[in-house]
């Protein structure tokens, strides 16, 4: 009978009393200093971020802009709402948002724009600190993502920790992160997820830890399920491959698969929600004209893009992690130490993801089986962790002289090859020449097998010239990146313009008696209403719904993006209807904003039995729409004459306009309406500029249809003697001049019916999150219609009676009231909601199985026996 052996005792050392404590044992003493090695990176990768952003002078640390494109017009805005939501001072909630578009979905933008976890620290700062909120998102997202690979690679090979810290910052400050996901704050967490998932596919490779692993996914997913889509492909490429390489037996590597397809699909399952929500509310938003986007790259410019510092320009893959990265991984072909078949593996994997972003099947794989608007290579922070974990494989196998010799020469050659390509500009190369000749000679002193404390000395200085390079790229990027070259010159988005506004709303605020809207005059972001804290019209956000941007349309409002970006407008019949109380004005050119009251209909109001149709205005056309929305007739629609002018004919569908060219007339129109009408012209895809004989100045229409139209644009006030002159001046060829473009509003009848309107209205009005109630008279008839697009998700209910989702009333929420009926009750539901909770709900089930299955079988086990 043998005897077990038994632990030895823990090596204990006297303490001041005599005694003895224990010492730390070694697996201690190795987590400790991985903590502090991924504490190091992260704090290496935020300082060189701040530092190149510092010498440049861009916000934060200075007066260069930063809020520039989406990140002033969406994702400031859409964090000051989420300031709003965390203090209760937003009109909506997680699921419908009453501020943009006169109300819409909420909770896909909410996924999809603000789920990277460090977006809620927007609430723990004053509101007018949204820029520097957002900025937070991005830093804090580096700093982990370099914490993470940090520990990722010491799973990938046990090595150094404090040099895993040096690959690690190279990889957080990469190209991506620099010129792709620093000013995009949710795409940032893809930085993150892609060595969190592949920390999840390693613990599939050990057989252990399938709950955290899948808690991983779920993470991922639900913080940026665009980004996580593309990590997770990473991460599964980077599995298989470590599969292809190892000496486990074939049994094993199956059931590491099968642990990863099942942590996967459970992941999944739980983060359900979030691509339940955004797909379906992908599927239900206004299509956007594709513009045609190339991935094609020359491949000397795409070497190119390998070295520190390079921007490229037409957009291309941003790729460089560093000179000490790119020196390591031109090294491992010759690095002996490993494993021949590893080495294939990984340059092989390298080469093969590098051709998938250029190639335009693999590359639609990547982007979710489309190609998106604007830069076509989001996914390339999954090729930069690549060649980060690719040098730690050379680097944690001690590479001898030779073989960085190898690697100095190789780089020296594509330096070279590269030198005259667009994105190997002076800056790359002076980065990679001299912090590569730092490098090389700091890893040959490294390779000589110096005392330990010389060692330290050389890890410390390579961190220093990694530190030192690193910073020196985010300089070069952001100064020829340099958004005051393109034009922008704001460095925030919340300035004293949008300061002002916002104070001014607080200030008026009437909600939901009535709605804060904002006159074209005052203009900071297409998502004003969001950065203001009222009820607007406009917005802007990829989730714009096909129901929201052809009703308004209809109505005419205007759009750009193909109607993901909804024009606010001032013209007073749409304020009206919409219930505009209060109007932000800018009365000159400074950051003052005024108020100004308005009449306008409540939230929900009634429409009588057949007051749905045109009252004489031209079938289909803006005006009989109009009409009908308000019930009332208000627009007349006269035929107008042609005059004189460069007109090339009438066709079907109008007028045929010639050019207005430089010192000659336009084309000039004369009708006939009532004195004192307001005249309005209706032409959404024209371009140029029209002018009225009651008009103060001219009107400019940029039109550039499908993806941008016009929204009704004024004409001015009918002369005395009812003869309403126009003009039209065409700057591009083949405009059409419809027959129907003009509109004449009566201001008497206008305001009549406004407030015949807004005398029936309801005598209790109730506005929750996503819900709205409204009670009448008893036995009122008709339709009651709440001044909302009538977007899909609603469902209503008369009288406590079954819920039914809504008509559509001229593009509004309708609600018919039948024989007669007093109180209409809405609710709003995410559409895709309910399947992703019950998936959620599935995922939940099995993570509970997985932790009690253990212990039923213990308890099992003893009740047999």
């Amino acid at each position: 009978m043998t005897t077990p052996a038994t632990a030895a005792p823990p090596t204990r050392a006297p303490d001041r009393a005599g005694g003895t404590t224990a010492r730390p044992g070694p697996l201690t003493r190795l987590r400790a200093s991985g903590t502090a090695a991924a504490v190091t990176s992260a704090v290496m990768a935020m300082t060189a971020y701040c530092l190149g952003m510092a010498a440049h002078g861009t916000y934060p640390f200075g007066q260069g802009a930063r809020a520039v494109n989406d990140l002033r017009h969406q994702y400031v805005p859409f964090h000051a709402h989420l300031w709003d939501l965390q203090h209760g001072a937003a009109q909506g909630d997680l699921f419908f948002n009453w501020q943009s578009g006169y109300g819409n979905g909420f909770l896909a933008e909410f996924f999809t724009y603000l789920g990277n976890p460090f977006s809620w620290l927007t609430g723990l700062f004053p509101r007018e600190y949204a820029d520097f909120s957002v900025f937070l998102v991005t830093l804090l997202s580096i700093g982990l993502a370099a914490a993470v690979m940090t520990a990722f690679l010491g799973r990938l090979r046990p090595g150094s920790p404090w040099l895993r810290a040096v690959l690690a910052t190279g990889y957080a400050v990469c190209g991506w992160s620099l010129l792709e996901g620093g000013i995009v704050p949710m795409w940032m967490w893809g930085l993150v997820a892609f060595p969190l998932l592949c920390l999840a596919a390693d613990h599939c490779l050990t057989g252990r830890r399938w709950v955290l692993g899948t808690l991983y996914f779920a993470l991922c997913w639900y913080a940026n399920f665009y980004t996580a889509a593309m990590a997770t492909l990473g991460a599964a490429l980077v599995l298989l491959l470590r599969l292809a390489v190892t000496d486990l037996p074939w049994r094993a590597r199956v059931r590491a698969l099968w642990r990863a397809a099942t942590m996967t699909v459970t992941g999944l399952l739980l983060a359900a929600p979030a691509v339940t929500v955004s797909g379906l509310a992908n599927a239900q938003s206004q299509p956007s004209d594709s513009y045609v986007v190339s991935v094609a790259t020359e491949p000397l410019t795409y070497l190119g893009l390998f070295l520190p510092g390079s921007v490229p320009e037409p957009a291309a893959p941003n790729v460089f992690t560093g000179v000490l990265v790119l020196l390591l991984v031109l090294a491992l072909p010759f690095q002996g130490k490993v494993r021949v078949r590893e080495r294939i593996g990984w340059l092989l994997l390298i080469g093969l993801v590098a051709v998938s972003f250029v190639y335009t099947p693999t590359a639609q794989l990547w982007q979710g089986f489309t190609l998106p608007h604007g830069s076509p290579f989001r996914e390339s922070f999954v090729l930069s962790g690549l060649l980060v974990m690719a040098a730690w494989i050379c680097l944690s196998h001690m590479p001898r002289a030779l073989t960085l010799v190898g690697g100095a020469a190789l780089t020296a050659l594509l330096v070279w090859a590269a030198r005259d390509t667009q994105p190997a500009n002076d800056y790359a190369l002076r980065c990679t020449a001299l912090g590569g000749a730092g490098t090389v000679a700091l890893l040959l002193l490294y390779a000589r097998g110096l005392r330990r404390t010389a060692r330290t000395a050389v890890v410390a200085a390579l961190a220093a010239c990694t530190l030192a390079t690193s910073t020196y790229a985010v300089f070069a990027t952001h100064t020829l990146f340099d958004p005051a070259l393109r034009g922008y010159t704001e460095n925030i988005t919340m300035d004293a313009l949008a300061e002002n506004a916002h104070r001014a709303a607080v200030d008026h605020a009437d909600w939901p008696r009535s709605r804060t809207g904002i006159d074209p005059s005052l203009f900071v972001a297409n998502n004003d209403p969001l950065l203001f804290g009222v009820q607007g019209g406009s917005y802007y956000s990829s989730y714009v719904t096909k129901e929201a941007a052809t009703g308004l349309r209809a109505l005419g409002v205007g759009y750009a993006m193909g109607g993901r970006s909804l024009f606010r407008t001032g013209d007073p019949f749409f304020n009206a209807l919409m219930g505009i109380g209060t109007l932000l004005e800018r009365p000159g050119d400074g950051p003052e904003v005024t108020a100004r009251t308005l009449t306008g209909l409540p939230l929900v109001s009634l429409r009588g039995p057949g007051a749905d149709r045109a009252y004489g205005a031209p079938a289909g056309s803006v005006w009989a729409r109009r009409n009908a929305a308000l019930g009332a007739h208000v627009y007349d629609v006269p035929k107008f004459r042609y005059s004189h002018g460069p007109v090339d004919g009438r066709g079907p569908a109008g007028f045929a306009l010639g050019l207005a060219e430089s010192g000659k007339a336009w084309s000039s129109f004369t009708a006939r309406c009532r004195p004192g009408d307001q005249a309005y012209l209706y032409a959404p895809e024209l371009f140029g500029v029209a002018v009225g004989s009651g008009a103060t100045e001219p009107t400019s229409s940029s039109a550039r249809p499908p993806a941008v139209l016009m929204p009704v644009q004024p004409l001015g006030t009918v002369p005395a003697d009812g003869r309403l002159k126009f003009a039209v001046g065409a700057t591009r060829p083949g405009q059409v001049l419809p027959y129907d473009a003009v509109g004449c509003l009566g201001p008497k009848a206008f305001h009549g019916a406004v407030q015949a309107v807004r005398s029936a209205g309801p005598a209790h009005l109730d506005v929750g999150g996503h819900t709205v109630r409204a009670t009448f008279p008893k036995g009122s008839r008709g339709t009651a219609v709440v001044a909302a697009p009538a977007i899909q998700g609603w469902a209503c209910s008369v009288d406590g009676g079954p819920s039914a989702p809504p008509v559509s009333y001229q593009g509004l929420l309708g609600i018919p009231l039948g024989a007669g009926a007093s109180t209409v009750s809405c609710s709003y539901t995410p559409p895709g909601l309910n399947p992703g909770l019950a998936a959620t709900g599935v995922g939940t089930l099995l993570v509970g199985g997985v932790l009690l299955y253990p212990m039923v079988r213990r308890r099992w086990g003893v009740r047999r026996g």
